[in-house]
This record gives C-alpha cells, structure tokens and sequence, in this order.
C-alpha cells in the first residue's frame, strides 16, 4: 500500500497532484473492468473521506489525480481506501502476490490558480504525450471530455468527477468554462515545452491569463 513519504507537508483544503505508479514500473490495468473497479474504489473513497477529485487520467502503470483533502491523514487514508482494495482485486484476479504500487506516493500542493490549470493540462495530456491518441478527447480514462464540455466516455468519471475552484472561475455556466478549458488547454499543448511547464508548477514562466465574466484574471 502506497506510504505517504514523511518529508510531505499537505497543504489544508488545498488541491494536490497525486501520482501513483506501479511497482518496479509494474503494469497496474490490463483490461477495462480492471479500470472501472479502480474508478468505482476511488469514487467510494472520495465519498466516504470527503475528498472532492478534481482531475483523473488512468495510464497503464500509473495513475494522476487532482484531489483536495484537509489533511494528510484524509489524504493518506483516501489513497489507502482505494489504492488498498484495487491491490487486492488485481492480485486476487491474476494469481498472484506482492506489491502492486510504489511504496510512497508522490503529492504536491497546489497553491494557485496558475499551478491549477498548468497541472490539469499536463495530467490530461498524459495521453497524448505517450502518443496512445491524437486528441486528449479520444481517450476514456480522464477528466478532458468533463473540463472541456465534450460527451464523456466513462459514467464512472462523469460521477466521480468534481470541478475545481479554478475550473468554476473560468465562467459563469458551463459552455463559457468549458470554452475557456479548451482555450487554455490548446495554449499550453502548442507551446510543447513542458521542461518549463512541469514538474515545477508552482514556478511557471508563463503568465497567460484567463478574463473572467468580470473582466479580471485567474491568478
């Protein structure tokens, strides 16, 4: 079951990227209904210990989520509720024993709007980065089609998911947020130049801004 490294400080009722992979680069899903029993863990989990998920891409052996919790006990006992019990179904369906998920996973604070949106588009680019789509649309297993206004593949995900601060800001109804999404995201997936973008989001060299209904920007 994945630790929460002891050096992370979570930061109260902030957003925080949350990265999970498999151990020694092990493969985490094989077929769909292994995803689905993923996804219905973690919407059970966000339930039962409040944390609203914000973003979620599933990829083969990893998996990226953008979730806020209180603390780092609801944090860690989150990551546990569904982490825990995917382990057990996986290894129960194959056979087979040992450590599915790395030992500690990674967790960063999210602190502002800007850090929000850069690490929304890198988490839902994933996809596309490693070249399994064209188009972050086509791919079933992440929150794009949500933040973009498009038919979303995945109930689960569409249940699941839950629009962050920034994301809500961006419009006052869901066709002006889900323009501007597609806006910023085409931005930043044009620029290509992730080394600067990510993994330091907090610190990015970008300034592009999104206007608000009242004219001012996201911060």
């Amino acid at each position: 079951m994945p630790r929460l490294p002891r050096n992370l400080a979570v930061a109260p009722h902030q957003p925080h990227h949350v990265i999970l992979r498999g151990n020694n680069r092990r493969r985490l899903f094989s077929y769909p209904r292994e995803k689905h029993f993923f996804l219905s863990r973690l919407m059970q989990g966000s339930h039962r210990q409040k944390v609203p998920v914000h973003a979620v891409t599933l990829m083969s052996n990893h998996v990226h989520l953008i979730a806020t919790p209180c603390d780092h006990l609801q944090l860690s006992r989150f990551v546990r509720h569904f982490a825990q019990r995917y382990a057990q179904f996986r290894n129960a369906s194959r056979g087979a024993t040992g450590k599915l998920f790395e030992q500690r996973y990674k967790c960063v604070p999210i602190l502002t709007d800007e850090q929000m949106a850069i690490t929304t588009a890198y988490v839902e680019l994933n996809p596309v980065h490693a070249r399994i789509c064209s188009e972050p649309e086509a791919y079933r297993w992440s929150t794009y089609p949500q933040h973009a206004g498009y038919r979303a593949h995945e109930p689960l995900i569409s249940q699941l998911w839950s629009p962050s601060a920034w994301y809500q800001s961006l419009g006052s109804d869901p066709n002006q947020r889900a323009a501007a999404f597609r806006d910023w995201f085409a931005y930043y997936r044009a620029r290509d130049d992730w080394a600067e973008v990510y993994p330091d989001p907090a610190s990015p060299s970008d300034r592009k801004r999104f206007e608000r209904p009242d004219r001012s920007g996201a911060t």
